[in-house]
């Protein structure tokens, strides 16, 4: 179990590097007049959270990591949820990343 919260922690630790990039280039397009959007997920069933920076959904997987390594046990429901939401961070995050730098 131990080697399984390793990895969801290095999934962690790749993604905030990136969200933390992607928020602050966010707040700069915002400033610009851009970044008008109101969300980053769109009517997601993945997060509980809404919000228009990556940060927010990034801290609501934390949080069930976090839950799970306390608990020391999870179910099958839960940990195919986190890797669904760090799936889709790495996905929408590499998608921004490949659109901003063209």
């Amino acid at each position: 179990m131990d080697t399984l919260l390793n990895q969801l922690d290095d999934n962690l630790k790749e993604l905030y590097r990136k969200a933390l990039d992607a928020d602050a280039l966010l707040d700069s397009l915002q400033q610009q007049g851009h970044a008008k959007h109101q969300r980053i997920f769109a009517d997601n069933k993945l997060f509980q959270v809404s919000a228009n920076r990556f940060m927010p959904y990034l801290a609501e997987t934390a949080e069930q990591v976090a839950a799970m390594r306390q608990s020391q046990q999870f179910n099958t429901a839960t940990l195919q949820k986190v890797v669904q939401q760090l799936k889709q961070l790495h996905s929408t995050l590499g998608e921004f990343r490949a659109v901003i730098t063209k």
